[in-house]
């Protein structure tokens, strides 16, 4: 029996979390695993066990340059306590300071294969902040320290070997592992929460943190244009930083009888298998899990086409439809469209006005989502936790 300890900052929602959550309830019983948190607080997703807490973060911690070089120094320190008492076989990271304690905890020590993971386009996650210089600085000297990592696409993969100068033989491409099964019941689920979907009214739905790497302000900009030509209206599910601005922005331009922020929900698939389209704004991704999350539900893809993975997932086009990545700059509500937000409004028109062409790109998203099925993915952690 193999034993496998998995780092995670938190279980709080994102697609990194949702892996180790899907990871910990399906491995072969052969695996005994733990799940291990920086911190505790607000846990989304399930576990085979009560995760272990190094309460290294307290909930709503500070990400200066200090706090997040104490995280370090305090997480190093635990974890390497907790190694050297129950001798795991292989280690398991998934987010980058998660990534960094577990080199430190594992260096020297050949018992243990110390596997990290690259979920997100590290060279925009950490553009201009003192904290992302750190980070970028660390990524280069410590990551070929590892064993092995793994790149949920191949643009992330590329990006570690050209801008980090990572060996190209330590890293394996993992597309993030997608429960369909579950997915798919859980779209089931009747709808008690949110009138819209009692009105015979097309709806546009869209995922995700509400976080400058997501983008939203531009589709709310783009949507003004598509209300003004078809009648539609747009939910965002999702919380964080941007809230209240994007709340502003949706009142100054008079929108808050057409676009709607949910919030978190547990179960975002009853809505987005009753959604007329699905539309990722975002800026940068790695390997974007909702997308994949919504293909299941049959859901017509509008995504723009931003480092990394929405071209993969929908294979230059052929499962969906790419447009330009906005610019990520924030203009006043009364500012003009952008070309790229003029795209973006066209192109969810043109699937609102042709019921054939969306019931088309449905077809595609289905077939296209059993390719990120949950048991083949499942060999390939196996594979690499055992070998």
């Amino acid at each position: 029996m193999s034993k496998l300890f998995m780092l995670i900052t938190s279980l709080e929602g994102g697609g990194a979390q949702r892996v180790v959550s899907l990871l910990s309830m399906n491995l072969n019983h052969d695996i005994e695993r733990e799940v291990i948190l920086l911190s505790s607080n607000n846990i989304a997703y399930p576990t085979i066990f009560p995760p272990v807490s190094l309460d290294v973060i307290t909930p709503n911690g500070n990400r200066s340059i200090i706090c997040y070089t104490k995280y370090l120094i305090v997480g190093l320190f635990r974890y390497k306590r907790l190694i050297k008492n129950y001798n795991p076989d292989c280690s398991i990271s998934f987010l980058v300071l998660d990534n960094f304690i577990n080199i430190l905890s594992s260096f020297k020590n050949n018992k243990i294969k110390t596997v990290i993971s690259a979920h997100i386009a590290l060279s925009m996650k950490f553009q201009g902040s003192l904290t992302g210089k750190l980070c970028n600085n660390i990524i280069k000297l410590l990551y070929n320290r590892s064993d092995i990592i793994i790149a949920v696409s191949e643009g992330v993969k590329q990006e570690l070997i050209d801008q980090y100068d990572i060996s190209k033989d330590k890293i394996s491409v993992m597309y993030n592992p997608v429960d369909r099964n579950n997915i798919q019941r859980l779209s089931l689920e009747t709808i008690e929460d949110e009138p819209w979907f009692n009105e015979d009214i097309p709806i546009i739905i869209t995922v995700g943190r509400l976080a400058k790497q997501k983008g939203h302000w531009h589709l709310i900009r783009a949507f003004r244009k598509v209300v003004n030509e078809s009648k539609c209206r747009l939910l965002i599910r999702g919380d964080g930083e941007l809230k209240q601005y994007l709340e502003k922005l949706i009142q100054e331009l008079d929108m808050g009888n057409y676009i709607k922020i949910l919030g978190w929900k547990t179960n975002p698939y009853k809505y987005m298998s009753r959604s007329h389209i699905y539309v990722s704004p975002s800026l940068w991704e790695a390997l974007p899990y909702v997308l994949i999350e919504a293909m299941t539900c049959g859901c017509p893809i509008i995504s723009t086409d931003c480092k990394y993975g929405p071209s993969e997932i929908l294979n230059n086009g052929e499962y969906g439809i790419l447009i330009p990545p906005p610019d990520g700059l924030f203009y006043n509500f009364d500012a003009p469209l952008t070309i790229e937000e003029e795209a973006m409004a066209n192109s969810i028109l043109d699937l609102l006005n042709d019921p054939f062409l969306r019931e088309y790109y449905s077809n595609k998203s289905k077939l296209r989502s059993k390719d990120f099925d949950l048991d083949e993915s499942l060999k390939k952690y196996e594979t690499l936790i055992t070998s």
